[in-house]
């Protein structure tokens, strides 16, 4: 893993989409995008490296090409971050991991050890975090300098891009909550249910599994339900008619973490149903 790290090269995710856009509409130099947006050269510097780190910004012949985000959804900048958590989750191969999967890495710590607050300068989370990445998963980042640590530094960054991405989100200073937003929720299930469903319905082990594959590195808890985090969410949408889990065909029961009974959530739940769009 030689290339360059993330963590290390993007400060300001907000600045990746106006840059995308730019080579986009035909900006493809440096000096160009800089003539366009009005960004200083460290901060196209910084979203171009983003962009290239996420895979969604190529270079040939010392020009810049994007790369299509993988889904066309109707909410451009949905479409754009679902875009790079689709390119970030192909860095998350086990035994194969690439330089970039730290980002996805961290947030399946957060919900394996259900952390549903941090502080982004909490030294004790970051340290665990670390040690995680390479007794339990052997992802070792490295540099010329050596082997890639995070610290205090490079974990502002990764709450930044998380917030960016939706995956957490700011309480007060430095405290977040851990809970992925919504609408990517909603719409991850739509997409699930349009390439692995049928008829409206996706089992939930199927969801989850093409999340994993997808999105977003979510597995079972220790007692197989779905973690919290996440199970809230789902919750939220069956409580505002979105979608239904139901009992449909064989499969196991998986519910979800820390959630009450209530109509629309069958008591041996199966599968997810959606009920609108």
């Amino acid at each position: 893993m030689s290339e360059g790290y993330i963590l290390n090269a993007l400060q300001t995710p907000a600045l990746l989409r106006p840059v995308y856009e730019s080579v986009q509409g035909g900006n493809r130099t440096r000096q160009a995008i800089e003539d366009d947006t009005g960004l200083g050269t460290d901060a196209v510097q910084q979203a171009t490296d983003g962009l290239r780190y996420v895979r969604l910004l190529g270079s040939e012949d010392g020009e810049y090409y994007v790369v299509d985000p993988q889904w066309a959804i109707e909410d451009p900048y949905l479409s754009f971050r679902m875009g790079i958590l689709h390119n970030l989750a192909q860095e998350c191969t086990p035994g194969d991991w690439g330089t970039q999967a730290v980002v996805l890495l961290n947030y399946q710590y957060l919900l394996q050890e259900d952390v549903q607050y941090f502080e982004n300068d909490d030294e004790v989370l970051y340290d665990a975090i670390n040690a995680w990445h390479r007794t339990e998963k052997n992802y070792v980042p490295t540099s010329q300098q050596g082997e890639i640590d995070l610290n205090k530094n490079k974990f502002v960054n990764w709450t930044r891009i998380a917030a960016y991405l939706g995956l957490v989100h700011k309480a007060r200073g430095r405290e977040h909550t851990v809970y992925p937003e919504p609408e990517l929720v909603a719409t991850s299930v739509s997409l699930a249910v349009r390439e692995r469903g049928d008829d409206g319905r996706v089992g939930i082990a199927d969801y989850l599994a093409w999340l994993r594959e997808n999105l977003l590195p979510v597995e079972l808890t220790s007692e197989g339900k779905v973690p919290a985090p996440l199970a809230r969410v789902l919750y939220n949408l069956v409580r505002d008619e979105e979608i239904q889990l139901v009992e449909y065909g064989d499969a196991g029961a998986v519910s979800l973490a820390r959630t009450p009974r209530r109509e629309g959530i069958a008591g041996e739940a199966n599968t997810i149903r959606v009920i609108s769009e």
